[in-house]
This record gives C-alpha cells, structure tokens and sequence, in this order.
C-alpha cells in the first residue's frame, strides 16, 4: 500500500473572491488582518474575565453583511424562487461571480470549468422557511427541496454561470472548503477539468447576536478566540463565504493568468476509529494528512515558514493539533521563531465549511505580499504546548516574512468526525507585463442596467488611481482582461485612452446615451496613395494589419508596391480584419478605382481572387470622399481601427476581442468585480399562533367577463412571484421560469379555468400574450365540443 501520494503537478490559484466577517470582499479582508482588526459583532458588553456562567448568554458572532439580500435579477432567478432558496447558495452564487471576474474568466471560454464546493447547516430553512411552509399547509414541495438540499449547491453554481465540468458538493464539516479545494487540485491533476472553482460558505441569519455558552463545549465564555494561547477559552460561531479559482500551473503560466500563488501539494484523509469520540481529534491523523500534504509538493518542513493553523481556542483542539504539528516540524532542528503559526479564527470568529478557505485565503495573500497578519488576542502561548521547544511563533504583530528562499506555507482544516485536509502553497514569480505595439488601449465595460454600469466605471477609475499609474503594457493587459475576461450585457460603455489619467478622466466624464447600431456599411474613400500612407502607418502599431499584409502578399513591404495596388491592398487587409473582428455589412461602397476591392469583401473575401481584384483598381480618386453616416465604417486617410471597434462594441457588435488580441501574449489582471444590485429576499421569523393555515393566492377562479389576459398574467405573477410582467416577456428566456414553474402555471390555470391544457403550457405558448391566446383558443374548441 502506497505510505506517499504521488508527486503532481502544481496547481495555480488565478482568483478569488469571499465574503467574511466585517468584510465585503478580499481587499476589506486583507486590510482587516494587516491591522489586527476583531471583525466579531458584539451588541452587549463583552463578559468579565473568565466568561459567563454554565448556560449564560455570550453576545458575540462574526457577521457577514447583507445575506439576507441577492441579485436575483442577474442571476435570472425569479422572486418566488430567491425568497425560498437557501441564503449559503444565494451568497456563494455570486462570490463565484466575483472569483471567475477576479480570475478574468467570466466571460466566454472553451475551458472545461469544475466545482468542488460545500455549505454549513442551512439554518434558514429550518428557522425560517419550514415554519412558513408548514403554517400554510404545504408539503413535499420540490422546489423547497431543490432550493434547500446540500445536494444542490454546486450544481447550481454549475447551471447559473454555465460550468460543464465536474461538479461536486463536498460535505466534511469544519474541513468542508479546504477538502474541496484539494478535491479539485486532485480533479485538475488527474486532467477532469481545465479550471475548478472551490471553497464552501456558512451563514448565520442576520438576527443571530450571540450564542449560549455551555461548559465543556467548544463555544467561548468570553466571546474571544485565542488560539493557542494561554488564555484561551473556546471558538466563536462565525459567518463566512470564499472562492478560489485554481488551474493547472503551466497553463496557468502559458495563457498569462493571474497567478496569486501555487498550490504544490495537498492531502486529505480521516482519523478512522483510533480517537475517544466521533468528535474527538486524532494527533496521528493529523500528522499524516501534513506529512503527505508536504511529499506531494516534494518539499520538506524546513521550507516551510508559515502555517495557517486550523486554531479553535479550545482546549482539546490546539493541544492535539499543536502536537501533530510539533511532530512535523521540530525533527529538523530549526531554531525557535523561525516557523510563524497563525490562526484565522482570532480575527473573524469559526467560519465553519468556510473556516478553511478562509485560512487558505489569508495564507495566498500572505506568500503573495511577502507579509504576515498577527493573531488577534494572542498575549502568551499556552504553557501545555511547550511551544519554546518547537520552531513555531505566534506573533501579535503584522510584519514582513523574511526569508532566504522561497516563500512556502501551509494550512490546516480539520472537522469533527475526523476529516483533515492539509494544503502546501508557495509564492508564484510575478511575470512582467509585455510591451505592446499599440500606443492606445481599448477600455471596454458591459453590464445590465445604466446604473450597474455607472458604478462599474467608478469601480475601475477608482482601481487606476489608488494603483501605481500603469504604463502601457499594463493598460493593455487591463484592457484585454476586460476584453475577453467579461461578461458580455446589454448596456455598454468603451473609451480608446492613451494613458491611466486619460483612462481616469473618460471613466469619470458625464454618462452618454449609446446609439444602438444594429447594421452597418462599410465605404472605401481616399485616394490610393492616402491609403498606403495609412497602411504604412497602421504597420507600425497594429499588430493584426502588419500580419494581415504579410499574410496576403508574404511580404510586410508596401514602398516597393504601386499607389493603387498599395492602397487597395490596404483597404483588402482593414476590411478583412474587420470581418474576422465580427463585423458584418450590410452593403460596401468604394470609389470608382476601389470598387474591385469593395467587391471581392462583399462577396466573401477570397484569397484566391484577391490578385485579380487588385489589378482591377486603377485610376483616380474622386474629389470627394463618401460621406459619413450612422452606422458606416469608412476606411480612408483617417481610418482608426481601436475607435471603429470601440465604436462597434458600444453600440452593441459582438467584437471578437480575442482574435484582436492573438497577436499579442497578454495578461490577465484581478480587475474590480460586476456592482451586483441586491434586494431583500428574507422570510421573518415565524411567530407560533392558532390560526388556520391561509390559502393559496393561486385558489382564485376565473367570473364571466374577467380578461384572459389579465388572469394568465396574474397567474404568472404568482407564480413567479413579481409584480409584473408584460404581456411580451418570454417565460425563460426573460423571467427565468423553468419546468417546475411551469408546471405550477398549468395546473393553476386548468383549475381556475376548468380546461384541459398542455402541461408544459408556458414553454408551448411562452408569453402571456401567447398563453391567453392559446387559453382563449381552447375555450372556444370546449364551449363548441370541436
């Protein structure tokens, strides 16, 4: 039997996005710990030295901010489905988001992308939601269940931002997220996906201040977590949700994504039967996960310099973790202090399934900037640990990590029930940015609404001056990452800039309303020798002309060419640039000596026919050039093709931004993330009565003279749960219904209406417009007997 697993390839983590404790995102997070800030609430006095008494009550909790809200809207998620699903899937939903954004692949991607992620106790539904469902009589509803079972939560993930690779909900309890980041470093070794996002969420209600402290529990009397140290009492339950976007290190490297750190070895196992209890902790167990964590990075524990420790505060759980570490790393003889111990924990409180990529997190920001947070609370080790005898420190203080070699750490996560997960991380060499060709850079933003997109403009603005002002390599990679690393929506804005502050200053100028173009035409102006003069030119930065030219002659030269036969040549190359850019045109103009041109890019741009055409262009430009209209793309004298494009983008063209940038080796750059608009989506706390259950708003049946119209629409309202919906918005495509609500729908409407229907009656008649008719239709063939 193997004792080793076996050496892998590394695995490069390329975003990241979470939510915790007094934290909206990774940025608030890392400054939080630089500045030692306690992020657990307290809305009483904190309890006298010592804690409160066997049963008494501790008003301290880390909070995350806003689960009861969500951007259902984004997300296509009608009402009636966001009130009832569990707030952990709501949360981690759009901090996936955020990671695939950080990581620069949201937008369109052939990559095969997997999901290894898991969730605490949906405390909502059994607070909130059972009571409710149960006050108003229903029963084994499937939607109820697909919204709140475990099962579900990767697989939504899956479905909401269209993700093909495996997907897979892990559940070890407070290991939950560090277990599936290695699950899915095991899935990218083994070749099953291309990316994998992973990690785990745990949520608290938002009326949660405080628990109850019982003693002997793991739960702290005083409301302070203080990992091994001498004072310490007990863990404080916490809220928490994080994602890491993880990819194999040399595609990682090969496609320039952003890599934050290198996951070089993992391990994950179980403590078995050799413990006094199912919740007790085994030393051996935890020894062994670190051990093969550090032989599958091919490393030893003299390399390593910081462990990210799983760190409760409670009594049973530092003394047995603290001993498996002990065993690792104080056989090599290093001198005291020089491995930093850090725990999490202290800072935001026991994150449950998302305490361990919450560690994993801090420990990726920590080898990335080369410095390390301080524990919160720690004033002196705990005597039991005889930590003077090992390597290990614990540090108050934020300070830099010094070191020879590289930058290497390791983290911890163990759940009750013995599950461990260990993982190896080192610092990733920053490549620098590659020098571009072109003296500008296309800026381009989407989004749903005019206001989202507002606020997205503020978000980069604000990103360009808090940095050091980029030069233009990294503009261009800024620009490529939005480009091809984004979602693409309805409302656009773009800018060609020349340097961060004229990129600053187009971001934060008024707002303008977008022409919407939906064809476009293209014109060829100029005289011939104009045209050349503009080749030549475009030669010298863009890319795509200069291998465009060499592509259809074999040769970059245009000075050795007659003026015709350069210009036309030119006015070849631009139109096939722009078609292969996404461009279509509805018709092409061209003065008399182009028009062969024109031609040949109207009937399809054959390469074959491309000398013929040529030859045809003779003679002399007229006196005037084609005049300029909406919606026209002129190659002449003044042609600029990033204006043209940004142009085209902004008024709604499909611009393969990829094959802009293929002549290039850009790099991806984390980047702010989409100005999600959140709504309330929260049931109150039931308050038990003995009234009878209500009956449903969906009872109500059709009178004589009541518009079919106006029923088919009311029913739709309640079962999507909106207050209105036009007569024209497609059941799928614009509310999000799916099968089960449309199911909801015919059953509603053959009970209101005491006709025979279609069961999938909106997906048949997808409007409300089309299912009246279709409602009005089969009346008529009842009241007839046809």
């Amino acid at each position: 039997m193997r004792n080793e697993p076996p050496r892998s390839r590394p695995v490069a983590v390329i975003g990241m996005a979470g939510r915790f404790a007094g934290a909206d995102d990774i940025a608030q997070y890392w400054r939080n710990l630089l500045d030692g800030v306690e992020s657990v609430s307290r809305t009483g006095e904190r309890p006298a030295p010592g804690g409160v008494s066997d049963g008494g009550f501790v008003s301290a909790v880390g909070k995350v901010g806003d689960v009861d809200r969500f951007d259902a809207d984004h997300f296509r998620v009608p009402p009636a489905e966001a009130v009832i699903l569990d707030p952990q899937q709501r949360v981690l939903l759009e901090v996936a988001a955020e990671a695939l954004d950080d990581a620069g692949y949201s937008g369109e991607r052939d990559a095969v992308v997997g999901v290894f992620v898991g969730c605490g106790e949906n405390l909502y539904y059994r607070d909130f939601l059972a009571p409710a469902e149960a006050d108003a009589g229903h029963h084994d509803d499937v939607r109820v269940t697909l919204a709140n079972e475990k099962d579900f939560l990767a697989p939504r993930l899956a479905f909401k931002l269209g993700l093909t690779g495996p997907v897979i909900t892990v559940q070890t309890g407070c290991a939950t997220s560090l277990s599936a980041v290695a699950l899915a470093c095991s899935s990218l070794a083994a070749g099953d996906c291309d990316i994998a996002l992973a990690g785990g969420v745990s949520l608290l209600p938002p009326d949660v201040d405080g628990y109850t402290y019982h003693e002997g529990g793991i739960l702290s009397a005083d409301g302070c977590c203080r990992p091994f140290d001498a004072g310490s009492l007990g863990t404080v339950p916490s809220s928490g949700a994080g994602i890491v976007v993880l990819r194999r290190d040399d595609d990682a490297q090969a496609d320039g994504d952003n890599r934050r750190a290198v996951i070089r070895g993992w391990a994950v196992n179980n403590d078995g039967g050799a413990r006094v209890g199912f919740a007790a902790p085994n030393v051996d167990g935890q020894e062994t996960v670190i051990r093969a964590a550090l032989a599958r990075a091919g490393l030893t524990p003299g390399q390593v310099g910081y462990v990210e420790a799983h760190g409760t505060g409670t009594a049973i759980g530092d003394t047995v973790e603290f001993e498996a570490l002990r065993r690792v790393f104080a056989g090599d003889g290093r001198p005291p202090g020089s491995v930093t111990l850090g725990a999490v924990k202290a800072n935001i409180g026991h994150a449950d399934a998302a305490s361990g990529v919450a560690g994993l997190i801090k420990a990726i920001l920590a080898v990335e900037s080369g410095t390390l947070p301080g524990t919160a609370h720690f004033s002196a080790p705990n005597p039991e640990l005889d930590m003077d005898s090992t390597p290990f420190v614990v540090t108050t203080e934020t300070r830099p990590w010094r070191t020879d070699g590289p930058r290497v750490a390791g983290v911890s996560s163990f759940g009750l029930g013995g599950s461990n997960a260990h993982v190896v991380l080192e610092r990733a060499l920053a490549e620098p940015a590659v020098a571009t060709m072109r003296p500008r850079a296309v800026l381009t933003l989407s989004a749903r609404t005019d206001d989202e997109l507002h606020r997205m403009r503020e978000r980069l603005a604000e990103r360009l001056a808090t940095v050091t002002p980029a030069d233009s390599a990294e503009l261009a990679d800024i620009a490529y990452t939005l480009a091809v690393g984004r979602g693409r929506f309805v409302r656009r804005w773009s800018a060609v800039v020349s340097g961060s502050a004229d990129a600053i200053a187009k971001l934060r100028a008024p707002d303008e309303t977008a022409r919407s173009t939906a064809r476009w035409s293209l014109a060829i102006a100029g005289a011939p020798a104009d045209l050349a003069e503009l080749g030549k030119r475009l030669q010298a930065s863009e890319p795509m002309v200069r291998s465009g030219i060499v592509e259809l002659t074999g040769s970059a030269e245009l000075s050795d060419l007659p003026a015709e036969r350069a210009g036309a040549l030119v006015a070849a190359v631009i139109g096939r640039i722009l078609r292969r850019l996404g461009l279509t045109f509805s018709r092409v103009d061209a003065q008399a000596w182009a028009r062969p041109i024109a031609q040949w890019l109207a009937t399809g741009a054959d390469t074959a026919s491309l000398t013929a055409a040529l030859d045809a262009c003779t003679g002399a430009a007229e006196a005037r050039d084609a005049r300029h209209s909406p919606g026209q793309v002129v190659i002449g004298p003044s042609f600029d093709l990033d204006e043209v494009l940004a142009t085209a983008w902004q008024a709604g063209s499909g611009i393969d931004w990829a094959a802009y940038y293929a002549e290039e080796p850009r790099r991806r750059v984390s980047l702010p993330s989409y100005p999600f608009t959140r709504r309330r989506f929260w049931l109150d706390r039931p308050v038990r009565s003995s009234g009878a259950a209500g009956s449903s708003p969906g009872g109500s049946t059709r009178r004589n003279g009541v518009n079919i119209v106006d029923y088919v629409e009311q029913v739709w309202r309640e079962v999507l749960g909106v207050d209105h919906i036009p007569v024209d918005a497609h059941f799928s495509d614009d509310l999000g219904g799916d099968s089960i609500y449309a199911v909801e729908v015919t059953a509603r409407l053959r009970e209101g209406l005491g006709l025979e229907l279609p069961v999938d009656l909106p997906y048949v008649a997808p409007t409300v417009a089309a299912t009246a008719a279709f409602v009005e239709e089969a009346s008529a063939c009842k009241e007839t007997g046809s």
